[in-house]
């Protein structure tokens, strides 16, 4: 019997790279999705991934969440992915991170309904970033107030359009170096976007409540590592040039300036810590997943970027 089935869930950022394969999984489970998002006509992508009728989407400005109420009274589970990696102007990263949650789990305090929160690995650690604290203010919020919750908070994950490999890789293409922000030593745990979906069906399988997992694969790295197993396996020679803390930052107060900055100051404090889970807390194990390694994966989605 499945569990999962006509149960009606509502994704908030379900557009994404993590929203696009989470929702697949549940058209598989059989349940009943809508995706609320600022432009619907450019959601119509997730259509093929479920039957007839089974994926809706909404038109929603979390900017504007006056009709929040409304359009998650219907569901059983509300599933937040939505995170943004830089300000475009201040405040952004409160706005996104904290207050769009903090309005979501006012609603559901005396709902019986489940909250599951995609926040990322690490926040608790990080103490000076402001996408850290933003996050984990929103993850405190979560515990305090609600009884039906559930946070998940993965490494870096990768998949066919991750922002990750992907945005190295084009990188490649035109540059003739990549960067090694203070020397490249960060340690990463890059989980598969499929093993982070599978994890979440199995936790609403196993009806686990007010618990907080980390999800990691198998490996890991060093940042100067991946940028090594990327030019590998697309097959390209590229200097790794080591970039000083300090050289870093005034870098970022230029590159901040454009539309889509490759690197923040924010995102140079993320890199002082390690990004691995903890052997303390809920994890893959504790589900019984085996992760998949990342070079087993990322050969395939990246032989577009290969140089023959």
């Amino acid at each position: 019997m499945n569990q999962l089935r006509n149960l009606k869930i509502t994704v908030f950022g379900g557009t994404g790279f993590l929203g696009r394969h989470l929702i697949k999984f549940f058209c598989d489970q059989e349940c009943i999705i809508k995706v609320p998002t600022r432009n619907p006509a450019k959601g119509y992508f997730l259509q093929p991934l479920g039957d007839v009728g089974q994926i809706s989407l909404v038109k929603f400005d979390i900017s504007e969440s006056k009709n929040l109420e409304d359009l998650i009274e219907d569901s059983d589970i509300i599933i937040n992915l939505i995170g943004i990696l830089f300000e475009k102007k201040k405040n952004d990263f409160i706005n996104t991170h904290t207050k769009f949650v903090k309005n979501i789990v006012d609603i559901l305090k005396f709902k019986k309904k489940k909250f599951i929160q995609i926040s990322a690995l690490g926040v608790n650690n990080y103490k000076n970033s402001l996408y850290s604290k933003s996050k984990f203010d929103a993850d405190q919020y979560i515990q305090s107030n609600l009884k039906d919750y559930l946070i998940i908070r993965p490494s870096v994950i990768f998949g066919p359009e991750d922002n990750f490999f992907n945005k190295f890789a084009k990188i490649s293409l035109i540059s003739p170096f990549l960067p090694l922000i203070m020397g490249g030593k960060t340690k990463f745990q890059p989980v598969y976007v499929e093993d982070v979906c599978k994890g979440i069906i199995a936790i609403l399988k196993k009806n686990i409540n007010n618990k907080v997992f980390e999800f990691g694969g198998p490996d890991i790295f060093s940042f100067k590592e991946l940028m090594q197993i990327l030019l590998k396996n697309i097959n390209r020679k590229r200097i790794l040039i080591y970039i000083p803390k300090r050289i870093a930052i005034i870098m970022s107060k230029f590159l901040e300036l454009l539309p889509n900055p490759l690197l923040t100051e924010d995102q140079i404090k993320l890199l002082e810590n390690n990004n691995i889970i903890s052997e303390k807390v809920f994890n893959f194990k504790y589900l019984k997943i085996n992760p998949v390694s990342l070079r087993l994966i990322i050969t395939d989605y990246l032989k577009r970027y290969k140089k023959y």
